[in-house]
C-alpha cells in the first residue's frame, strides 16, 4: 500500500476550511447517494462551521490537492469520536482512509475510538471492521437514515 504524509490541518484558516468543505462535499455526495438520502446533513456544512469547530483535522495531500481528511473530536481523555473520514471520489480505493485511521490509532493508543456511519455504507463498514471497530448501537437520524455507531477499544497493554 502506498504511504502518504499525514499532517494536522490548520482548519481555522479560511483557505484550509474551504479546501476541507469542498472535499467533504464531493465525498458526502457519494455517501448521500449510497444511503438514498435527499437531505444529508453533512452536505450543509460551511467553511465557517469547519473553521470554528473545536476538533482536530488530519489530511493527506496528493499533487498539492487535499485528497483525504479525518476529523477527530476528543470527548474526554479516554474517548475520541471520528466526526468525519472522507476521501475525494477521485482517490477512492487507494488506501487513504486506511492510512488516516492507522495514524489516529497510532497517535491515540490509550483512547477508545468511535465513529458513526450509515447502515447502507458498506465500504465504510468494511473499512472500520478491518481496523478493529465493531457495531455498538443502531439508531436513526431525524430524517430516518439508518445509522450505526462503531467502537474500537484502546490497544491492549497501552492503558495506564
Amino acid at each position: 500500500m502506498p504511504t502518504w504524509p499525514i499532517n494536522p490541518l490548520a482548519h481555522h484558516e479560511p483557505f484550509i476550511a474551504e479546501e476541507i468543505r469542498l472535499l467533504m462535499f464531493a465525498s458526502y455526495q457519494v455517501e448521500a447517494d449510497l444511503l438514498g438520502a435527499a437531505d444529508f446533513f453533512p452536505l450543509s456544512r460551511t467553511a465557517h462551521h469547519i473553521a470554528t469547530a473545536e476538533v482536530l483535522f488530519w489530511g493527506i495531500y496528493e499533487a498539492g490537492v487535499l485528497a483525504a481528511v479525518l476529523e477527530l473530536e476528543d470527548l474526554d481523555p479516554t474517548h475520541a469520536h471520528i466526526d468525519s473520514l472522507v476521501v475525494h471520489p477521485a482517490h477512492f480505493r487507494r488506501g487513504m482512509a486506511s492510512a488516516l485511521l492507522q495514524q489516529i490509532i497510532h497517535l491515540r493508543p490509550t483512547q477508545r475510538l468511535t465513529v458513526s456511519t450509515g447502515v447502507l455504507n458498506h465500504p465504510a463498514l468494511a473499512l472500520y471492521a478491518a481496523h478493529g471497530f465493531a457495531i455498538e448501537r443502531h439508531w436513526a437520524t431525524a430524517d430516518g437514515i439508518a445509522m450505526v455507531t462503531l467502537g474500537r477499544p484502546w490497544l491492549s497493554g497501552t492503558r495506564q
